[in-house]
């Protein structure tokens, strides 16, 4: 069993890479959450993009599937960050722009959830709800951010991880695993 101090943030390339809910990826997920005796995270940019902004209607997981995570339970969308904490907004601004450089875009072109992702993580490190974050996301540049900016804090960076969806499966187990390949 995972403390419940672990937190795992999820992201939506993963989500977006699982698809809808009766496919061999989405239950997987699904699993693994059982076999940690964990609920995954998502911020609510990350709720957004997958089932509800008509942007980006064609790139979106099926929000059922979502949804149906988020009412059995063992996913959550946790609460925006607080913008009043110093740290918080200013880590989130370094994210962006260390995205943005990373992925030869502007500022304006880095989705909200990648910096809300890195700013809730620093929230609950430093309001002490959690002693380790994993972050599971496809996208390089906000998983190097993340690594990046949060040791930065005054964590070790071993409080923070980076995981891909294919890394994340392979971490954790063999039928998991072989979902992802």
């Amino acid at each position: 069993m995972e403390s419940d101090r672990d937190v795992v943030f999820i992201d939506s390339s993963v989500l977006i890479s699982c698809g809808r809910w009766e496919s061999t990826r989405f239950q997987a997920l699904a699993r693994e959450t059982r076999r940690r005796d964990t609920v995954f995270r998502i911020s609510p940019q990350v709720y957004a993009e997958v089932t509800g902004d008509p942007a980006l209607e064609e790139y979106t997981a099926d929000d059922a599937a979502v949804d149906e995570a988020l009412q059995e339970g063992w996913m959550k969308v946790t609460e925006s960050p607080s913008y009043s904490m110093s740290e918080i907004s200013n880590v989130m601004d370094q994210a962006r722009s260390f995205i943005a450089s990373a992925s030869d875009r502007t500022e304006d072109a880095v989705e909200k959830a990648d910096t809300e992702i890195v700013g809730l993580a620093l929230e609950m490190l430093l309001n002490d709800t959690a002693d380790r974050i994993t972050i599971v996301t496809n996208d390089i540049p906000l998983g190097k951010a993340a690594e990046s900016l949060l040791p930065q804090y005054g964590f070790d960076s071993e409080q923070i991880t980076w995981l891909t969806g294919g890394e994340f499966a392979g971490e954790l187990a063999e039928d998991f695993v072989s979902e992802f390949d």
